[in-house]
């Protein structure tokens, strides 16, 4: 139940700082992975710049679209 919450938290903290984020997967592993290409869509991206992320890749907003 603590590992269910930490991801939780994990995946909400990295959604309020990258705006929104689409989430594919629902299982506990995949929320680890989509917790890690969060962080790195963030640091490649930018804040607020973040597209979509899954478990095995993320993309960035065009410049057209913000």
């Amino acid at each position: 139940m603590k590992k269910v919450i930490s991801t939780l938290g994990i995946l909400l903290a990295g959604a309020s700082l990258s705006a929104c984020i689409s989430v594919s997967e629902s299982n506990h592993e995949s929320g680890k992975q989509i917790a890690i290409m969060s962080q790195q869509a963030i640091a490649t991206c930018g804040q607020g710049n973040v597209d979509k992320v899954s478990t095995t890749s993320f993309s960035c907003k065009s410049p057209s679209s913000k």
